[in-house]
């Protein structure tokens, strides 16, 4: 599988996760993909800082970068 796929399936089941979590509500979908997003970028961004050994300043450069990867799943 192509890694934007392996990532929007990691969305989709963190999404699906939330839902089930909040009683499977209703039209809610969208925010519950958002929150996954987010989830996960916030992932990506804090794996990646800690692999280039926590730098004061990358951060913000982290999470921009996250933030790419997502927009292209």
């Amino acid at each position: 599988m192509h890694e934007n796929a392996e990532l929007a399936e990691a969305i989709r089941r963190t999404a699906y996760f939330l839902w089930q979590q909040e009683g499977q509500p209703h039209g809610r979908a969208l925010d519950h993909w958002l929150r996954a997003q987010h989830m996960h970028q916030r992932q990506m961004a804090y794996d990646r800082w800690l692999a280039e050994g926590t730098p004061v300043d990358r951060a913000e450069a982290h999470w921009n970068a996250a933030a790419g990867r997502i927009g292209e799943s």
